[in-house]
Parts: structure tokens; C-alpha cells; sequence
């Protein structure tokens, strides 16, 4: 394809002036296919470009931006999302692509060589970045990877996961780092740090900067050192100095602007107590390999080409054959020369896009040219921004909030305009229906620049429609499907927008297609309209007839596909209706969540511990107070090792359909902490507290805890633990469990109802 790229630019140039000469001579009403045929390429900055490609096949909906960022006036940044707490200070959070990009125009290329003005900073495109965690209160959007910004680190590498960054000299490059991080300071002082900005473990040193935002959160027991006047921020293979202008035991710490704060637990706090306020002390992180200096980073992985051959290193990066071979929405990032070519693929939404398998993923990098190429985070994280539009499609009908994305910003200086453009460039409609067009200026770097409306003049063939002086366009009442221009004048400058109006939607598919539910639950559901060449068509408000079957429940949808279940359980079938074509989805109501093992037969469970010399075992056991059941016993003793101790009871047990998992315990009385591990469909690990202390014995208890939200399907319960962080609390003992179950939790009727819900469900709808 990309051979072929340049001559496919000169044809498609070629067909739309011709289109454009043959507008304005009255024929309004062209037949565009041979347009349409290419993928739709526009300039969207200096050296950029973005490319709509749908192919059938799939069906796949593509989306690529291509930035030669030799461009004089073209940025590359790391944009990491910004939270609010509830007090109102501000730290690391989650915000969607378009957010992170508004958040950063305008300020001024920091770290640049040649420095813009405020005003000449302008979002060109961004994606969504590395993935993130969404366990723990605080931290529960950092991105799991290296992530730095204008040269500063926010985050530190894992060692086994890929890395996309760009050097000061301006090249691009992907690799894997290594870091190793230290505290030096009086009396001999050294300290290996754990982590930035990330959470401490109980014997952990952490360094936390003002990145991270206004202040720390930490648990109790931690000991938090803040430092002023520190000799430059956190970079790799730099040491920077500081001094200790504060020491406290507390849950919060103010970050100092122009320093940081080292937070110590357990044996690190032990270690750091001859520290004094005023005293002085250095840190450093070293980086391998030493590569130069780092301007910028974002984390993902796995490698998908490397050296201009498809290189799939899904194992070695620590994901699943799973994650590989099943079709995802997929986001990533490939280099040609120095041009970033950023791809997004929607899935997950069946006759428009089903998403690609790692391996196709990769062979569409080796097509655009890229000789080398990465995945980044996907499923319903996946976005693509345009200057301020989102234009994929994400799985789950909205932008995912994310922890960090990758920019592209434009640095140049606004002129007047010189090119007119038209959003959307391509949209289908149903007939008689309406949709807005949106024309703006754009300057010589493709920047945009506000035109007065009043002077755009709007035309179309009659055949096709009509659209009035704000660029509202009503299509007609047609028999078969009509494809045309609309066409917009401000002056010199033109612009065309290829609509195509359809009589029908050839197929509605309605999301989730299959769910269930308790009694009385609420779920929405949404439809997506394809014609018959898979394009997706706009529906208007109002335009879907939804219902209910049996006739009973004919009342239990609203006009927004809003479902209550009845009281008792059914079968009950959903149904959108746009005329005469229909979509379908199955709804099961029952009473208690499903259950997913009951432990009556022997299965491969296993024991595993860390550190690795903690005693215990998983056993497959005879209820000590239910004769004739069976469960999962796990042993642990946590008497014999000191810091953090975690006793794991493995069972990789993948969930249904889901929001909630639920499993009944026979304590032990011992108050240790029990947890669960979770892995997602794109490999991320998620924890969740099942009970802070196991405080009770003699009784088996029903426990129930909220999937996450974001989390990916399919989802896998790898394993049930307890765990033990104090220091003088050494316990030992042994707790069972049984009757693992997967249901849907009160919480998201709750949230369905305030208006706030996403499509929930598996992985047709996340």
C-alpha cells in the first residue's frame, strides 16, 4: 500500500478537482465512487496527514496519521491525564485523548529545542497511550510502563515491555530499558528506589515529583520525606540533589514545586530514620541501555515489526496467546524513517469493524512501510483525536478515560486561510433526515482558522438534498442508495464533503446482544445501522422503535433503549427497529449471580508464594461444616519472613459476562488481608480487596466485590490470596473457599439510572 501511496494521492487530487470543477458548473449531484474507492487522505498539520481506510474484508475501519517529525513546526509529546481529588487538589488521573490534547495546547513546547509561544501550540492528533491499572484508590491510573515527558520521568520501564520514544536530536526509536534507581545520602546512606509515582509497597522507597501532582496519598505506617530546591528534575542518567525540608508519618504530603517527596514503608522507613530536615541527599536513575538523551516516552507493547519484518513478541513481553490471536480494537505505533505513523482499528462492532488479531495488526504496519512497529493499549481504550475530534469509532460508543496518550501538536504560525475543509468529510444518512456540516478556514500549515458563517455559501444537487445557510443538510426522500457532494464556498476557497443517503439501514446490530440480569436490574442498550457496503449510518434521535417480547413485557424498554427487567425470571427479547429492518438482542433474568465452580470436582489448583520460602499449600477438601461439599483450602504462614507476604491460591478461572464476582469464605480469624487477582483481555492485572481482615471463623460468608471499571473480557480470576504487610503481625493459618460466582451488582443499576452508564457486558460491547 504504501508503494502505491503517492500515485493514489495524485489520482484521488485528480478526481476531486475534477469533482469540484463539475459541481460548480451545476452538476451537483456526481457519482464519487471513484473517490471513494482510495482511502481518504487530508492534510491535518505540517508534515501530517490522517487516512480513513474501511476494507470489507474484515470488516475493518482504520484509521492512520502520519507525521514526519523532521517538520520544522511539528511536536511529538507524552501527555499524561490529570485527576481531581475530592478535596480539589490535582494529581495523576484518567481523562479521555481529546482532553489531554485541549490540556496542553496553547502552553508552549517545554524542553523543545525551538521553543513556540503560547499561543502557536495546536493540536494536531493524539491516540490513547500505555495501559494502565485501575486497582487502589490513588494510583490507580498510572501507566504500568516508562512514560516521560519533555524529558522528565514520570513513570519507570518494565523491563519486558516495549517502548516507543523520541531523542533530543529528534530521531525515533522503540526499544526495552532496564532502570535501576538510588537514594545516596549522609552516614554512608544508600536506598534502592522502587518506583515514581507509583504506589509503595511495604518495604518500598518511593519517589514521588511534581508531575504527579499537588500532593501524595500513601497508607498508614509511611514515612514521607519532602525535599526543596532540587538541582533539576527527575531525568534518566542524571543525578539531582535536594534537601530534607520536612519529615512526617502521614497519608498525605504536599509535593514542593521545585522539589519532591520520597515515601518509605517498612523496612525502607527503618532504613531512612537518621535522616534529618536539612540534611542533603542525591538521587539517580540509571537507564540501560544509555541511548542518549530521551525527550520523550510512552510504554506499551508488544513489538509487532522489528527491523522491517513481523516480529510478534507477545511471550516475551508477558502477554497471552490469547490476547494475541483473538480480534481486539487495537491501537499502536509504527516508525518510517522519522515519520510516526499512529493506527487505530475499531472492533468489537460486528459488519463494521471486528478488529485485528496481533498478527494482522503487525502486517498492516509492514504495509504503511514502517520498519518498525508496537502496540499500545486497545479494547475499548482505543481513540484517535484529530485536532479536536474523535475519529474512530471506540467499542463502547464513548472515549475511555485513559492514563496517558501520545500528541501531536503544531508549533506554527496562524496565517490567514488558504484551504476550506468540511467535518465530517464523509457521513451516510438516512432519507429525510438531517445531519450538520461544520466548514472552518485552514491556514498554509493546515492550522485552523474561524471563517464568518455568514460568508459560506452551501449547495447540493436537489437529488441528493438540500442544506441551508448553517450547513444543516436534509436529505431527500430517496429509493435506492445516493451518493454526492455537499458542497461549501467561503470566497476563493472550496470545499467538498461526500455524503451518501440511504433509503434503509441494510442491518441494525444492538449491543450487548446478549445479557443477563437480576430482577428488577436496568441495562441500556444501543444500536449501530451499517448500509450495505458495512458503512456505518447516522440515526437521529428518535429514530429507533425499540420493543420487547413476550408481549408481557412490552413495557419494560424505554424510547433510549433503556431496559428494566421484570420481577421474576424470564427470557426476554429486545428488539430495534429502524422501518422494517431489526436488530435483536436475548436478555436472561434469574435470580442469584451464575455460578462458576462449586469445587465438587478435583480440578489443577494450585500454590504459590512470595516470597517463595513462605510455607502453605491448596488443598481440595471436605467442608468442615457442610458434610458431603467440597472446597479449596489454603494454607499459609506468614511467621517465618519478614515485609510484604502473600500466599496465592492459583485457579485461572476465565468469567462470563460480568460486573461482579462473588465467593463464600470460611475464615480463619487471623486478620489477614485477602485479595483477589484479575487479568483482562488485553493482559492487564487488576487486584481487588475481597475483605481487609479475615477477622472472622467458624462461619462461611458470602463475599461480593465490583469488577473494575474498564476492565477488558475476557476476564480471568487468576488466583484468590491472602497477604500480610505489618511487621509484627505474623499469622499463620488456613481459610477455604467455594462457590465462585459472576453476577451484576446493585452499583450499576445505580449508575445506569444517573445516566452515567457505559455498555456493559462481554467483549461485543466493552
Amino acid at each position: 500500500m504504501y508503494i502505491l501511496r503517492q500515485d493514489r494521492l495524485e489520482m484521488k487530487s485528480r478526481v476531486r478537482r475534477a469533482l469540484i470543477l463539475a459541481v460548480l458548473g451545476g452538476l451537483l449531484l456526481a457519482m464519487v465512487s471513484a473517490a471513494t474507492a482510495a482511502p481518504e487522505t487530508v492534510s491535518i498539520g505540517p508534515g501530517a496527514t490522517h487516512t480513513r481506510i474501511h476494507r470489507p474484508e474484515g470488516p475493518w475501519a482504520i484509521n492512520v496519521v502520519e507525521a514526519d517529525l523532521a517538520q520544522d513546526f511539528l511536536r511529538l509529546k507524552s501527555l499524561v491525564g490529570i485527576g481531581e481529588m475530592a478535596d480539589g487538589a490535582l494529581m495523576i488521573g484518567r481523562q479521555t485523548v481529546g482532553e489531554m490534547m485541549a490540556a496542553h495546547a496553547g502552553e508552549g513546547a517545554r524542553g523543545q529545542d525551538r521553543p513556540a509561544t503560547a499561543a502557536s501550540r495546536r493540536p494536531v492528533a493524539g491516540v490513547n497511550g500505555d495501559f494502565f491499572a485501575l486497582a487502589g484508590q490513588y494510583y490507580a491510573t498510572t501507566a504500568l510502563g516508562l512514560q516521560i515527558e519533555d524529558g522528565e520521568l514520570i513513570t519507570l520501564p518494565d523491563p519486558a515491555r516495549s517502548v516507543l520514544y523520541l531523542l533530543r536530536d529528534g530521531t525515533l526509536h522503540m526499544g526495552r530499558f532496564r532502570a535501576t534507581s538510588w537514594l545516596r545520602g549522609p552516614r554512608n546512606l544508600l536506598y534502592e528506589v522502587a518506583a515514581i509515582n507509583r504506589s509503595p509497597g511495604y518495604a518500598d522507597l518511593v519517589v514521588f515529583t511534581p508531575p504527579f501532582g499537588d500532593q501524595t496519598w500513601a497508607e498508614e505506617e509511611t514515612t514521607q520525606f519532602a525535599l526543596v530546591g532540587l538541582s533539576g528534575p527527575l531525568r534518566p542518567n542524571v543525578e539531582v540533589t535536594g534537601r530534607i525540608a520536612s519529615i512526617a508519618v502521614a497519608q498525605s504530603q504536599r509535593i514542593p514545586p521545585d522539589g519532591a517527596v520520597l515515601a518509605a514503608r517498612g523496612v525502607a522507613a527503618y532504613a531512612l530514620r537518621r535522616l534529618e530536615v536539612g540534611e542533603e541527599v542525591r538521587l539517580c536513575v540509571k537507564m540501560e541501555p544509555e541511548i542518549g538523551d530521551i525527550l520523550e516516552a510512552v510504554g506499551g507493547g508488544p513489538r509487532l515489526v522489528r527491523d522491517g519484518v513481523m516480529s510478534v513478541e507477545h511471550l516475551k513481553e508477558r502477554f497471552s496467546d490469547q490476547f494475541a490471536s483473538r480480534r481486539h480494537p487495537r491501537t499502536g505505533a509504527g516508525i518510517r524513517g522519522n515519520t510516526l505513523v499512529m493506527v487505530t482499528v475499531d472492533g468489537r462492532q460486528r459488519r463494521y469493524s471486528q478488529g485485528m488479531t496481533l498478527p494482522e495488526f503487525a502486517e498492516l504496519f509492514l504495509e504503511l512501510g514502517c520498519t518498525d512497529a508496537m502496540n499500545l493499549d486497545g479494547g475499548g481504550s482505543t481513540t484517535m483525536v484529530v485536532r479536536d475530534t474523535v475519529v474512530n469509532s471506540p467499542s463502547s460508543g464513548a472515549p475511555r478515560a485513559v492514563a496517558n496518550a501520545l500528541g501531536l501538536f503544531s508549533t506554527a504560525p496562524a496565517g490567514p486561510p488558504e484551504h476550506l475543509a468540511i467535518e465530517p468529510t464523509e457521513v451516510a444518512v438516512l432519507s429525510g433526515n438531517r445531519v450538520m456540516l461544520y466548514a472552518t478556514g485552514l491556514d498554509a500549515y493546515y492550522g485552523p482558522v474561524p471563517v464568518p458563517r455568514e460568508d459560506l455559501e452551501w449547495k447540493c444537487a436537489s437529488a441528493l438534498g438540500g442544506v441551508d445557510e448553517t450547513g444543516m443538510f436534509t436529505a431527500a426522500e430517496v429509493s435506492t442508495p445516493t451518493t454526492g457532494l455537499v458542497m461549501a464556498r467561503c470566497g476563493d476557497l472550496t470545499a467538498a464533503s461526500v455524503v451518501r443517503v440511504v433509503p434503509a439501514p441494510a442491518q441494525l446490530v444492538v449491543s450487548p446482544s446478549d445479557v443477563t440480569l437480576a430482577p428488577g436490574e436496568v441495562q441500556q442498550f444501543f444500536v449501530y445501522a451499517y448500509d450495505a457496503e458495512s458503512q456505518a449510518v447516522r440515526l437521529p434521535m428518535g429514530a429507533v422503535a425499540w420493543s420487547c417480547e413476550p408481549p408481557e413485557a412490552a413495557g419494560l424498554i424505554d424510547a433510549s433503549g433503556l431496559l428494566r427487567a421484570p420481577s421474576t425470571p424470564c427470557r426476554i427479547k429486545v428488539t430495534a427497529g429502524v422501518g422494517e429492518v431489526k436488530g435483536e438482542a436475548t436478555v436472561v433474568v434469574t435470580t442469584g449471580p451464575k455460578a462458576l465452580e462449586d469445587f465438587e470436582q478435583e480440578g489443577e489448583w494450585s500454590y504459590r508464594a512470595s516470597p517463595s520460602e513462605v510455607p502453605g499449600s491448596v488443598e481440595w477438601r471436605q467442608d468442615p461444616l457442610r458434610p458431603g461439599n467440597h472446597c479449596l483450602c489454603l494454607k499459609y504462614d506468614f511467621s517465618t519472613q519478614v515485609g510484604t507476604r502473600t500466599a496465592y491460591m492459583d485457579l485461572n478461572l476465565t468469567l462470563p459476562e460480568t460486573n461482579t464476582v462473588s465467593l463464600r469464605v470460611l475464615g480463619d480469624g487471623k486478620g489477614g488481608w485477602l485479595r483477589a487477582r484479575l487479568r483482562d483481555g488485553f493482559g492487564r492485572v487488576f487486584t481487588v480487596d475481597l475483605a481487609d481482615r479475615v477477622n472472622w471463623s467458624g462461619e462461611w460468608r458470602l463475599l461480593t466485590v465490583a469488577l473494575p471499571e474498564g476492565i477488558d473480557a475476557p476476564v480471568t480470576l487468576e488466583s484468590v490470596y491472602m497477604a500480610e504487610y505489618h511487621a509484627g503481625r505474623k499469622p499463620a493459618g488456613q481459610i477455604f473457599v467455594d462457590d465462585i460466582s459472576a453476577g451484576r451488582g446493585a452499583e450499576e443499576e445505580e449508575r445506569v439510572e444517573a445516566g452515567a452508564a457505559q455498555p456493559s457486558g462481554g467483549a461485543e460491547d466493552r
